[in-house]
């Protein structure tokens, strides 16, 4: 038999065992015929009546949570927190001035950005990602406690269920040059990317904060698993989220990987299946990664010729090592109210809110599909 003959023979051989029952799932993705199958899921377009509220009132709703009394809580500049009740209306939430809180740019612009609805339902963290500092609101009371400062801004927050806070560092960010060093990070990638780590409960924390992982290309949004095997972290400068596992007792990641690649990977999220969004801006869109297969799915777009444009020359530019700041222009986000950075859902999971960077977030409908 000729040697390449038998070197295919070989191969198909191989190709056939593995699609019999490969036990990584990772094996899967390149074995036709797999074992591993995606189940469904939503596939929606932007459309008008999805934009929430109405009147755009909004000022830069980054992040946001659902309440258990079906109310919704998203980020405000100015404010540091805006409630949304049902019908639409909306109010400043949180005394966040007794706390310091500040917003007078252009000499203090505030930032708040990632948000985290703790288990108890009641309190909600809220990270600013230009000041640095881990804010703790009561929602019953609307009591805030400035819990936290860090020496750079923090972008995402989440608390385990020992009380410990983990959360990311995009860049080296000090407060007084917080907006401009933060972007500087954007425009030209480096690896001032962190996780870090607080341990205590409530509003008490122990300092100093634990760096936990670092060298990353703007550490962005942050997730935890639900039965706490492995943190998920938006690599976004990398076009990519990485994976750790993570011992929540001794506060350690380690075994470091990519779990999927994401263009521009911003806040991350998990639906009720344990399957891992994450928004990404420069393509207007949400992306699903499937929990079993890996696989990725576009679960809400908002396409345009414009940003269709802007997507292909922000990947020039990346692979080319030229400046990104200038492309992100409201034609990379046309035709949203702004910049498209976040998701979260109602209580329910029937319904999908997407956030971003302008005046209002979008309500969209997720009906029957889904998985």
């Amino acid at each position: 038999m000729k040697p390449l003959l038998s070197m295919l023979i070989v191969a198909s051989f191989t190709l056939s065992n593995h699609a019999s029952g490969p036990s990584d799932p990772l094996e899967s993705w390149s074995v036709p015929g797999s074992v591993c199958r995606s189940g469904d899921f939503p596939s929606l377009s932007f459309d008008g009546s999805q934009i929430f509220p109405k009147d755009k009132t909004l000022l830069h709703p980054e992040d946001g949570r659902a309440l258990p009394d079906g109310r919704i809580i998203v980020g405000d500049e100015e404010l540091g927190l805006r409630i949304i009740e049902k019908d639409g209306s909306s109010r400043g939430f949180g005394r966040f001035k007794e706390a310091g809180w500040v917003h007078d740019p252009p000499r203090v612009t505030a930032g708040p950005n990632g948000m985290f609805l703790e288990s108890d339902g009641r309190h909600l963290l809220l990270a600013d990602v230009y000041n640095g500092r881990i804010y703790r609101v009561d929602t019953g009371t609307e009591d805030v406690k400035l819990i936290y400062s860090h020496p750079f801004g923090i972008n995402s927050v989440i608390r385990d269920s020992i009380g410990t806070i983990w959360f990311t560092q995009s860049a080296k960010n000090i407060p007084e040059r917080g907006f401009q060093d933060l972007f500087a990070a954007v425009d030209r990638p480096v690896a001032s990317g962190a996780v870090f780590y607080l341990r205590g409960s409530g509003n008490n924390v122990e300092l100093p904060a634990v760096e936990a992982a670092s060298d990353i290309y703007f550490a962005n949004g942050i997730a935890l698993d639900e039965d706490e095997k492995y943190l998920y972290v938006a690599e976004t400068m990398m076009d990519r989220v990485l994976r750790f596992e993570i011992d929540v007792a001794k506060g350690a990641l380690s075994n470091r990987e990519t779990y999927q690649y994401v263009i521009t990977p911003d806040n991350l999220a998990f639906d009720k299946h344990g399957n891992l969004y994450a928004a990404s801006p420069i393509s207007n869109s949400v992306i699903a990664v499937d929990k079993k297969c890996r696989s990725v799915h576009t679960v809400f777009s908002a396409p345009s010729g414009s940003n269709s444009k802007a997507q292909d020359k922000w990947t020039e530019n990346s692979r080319l090592g030229k400046p990104l700041l200038e492309l992100f222009t409201p034609e990379v986000w046309n035709p949203l109210p702004g910049g498209l950075t976040g998701m979260f859902w109602s209580r329910d999971q029937k319904t999908l809110y997407v956030t971003g960077l302008g005046s209002a977030i979008l309500k969209v409908d997720l009906g029957t599909g889904g998985k």
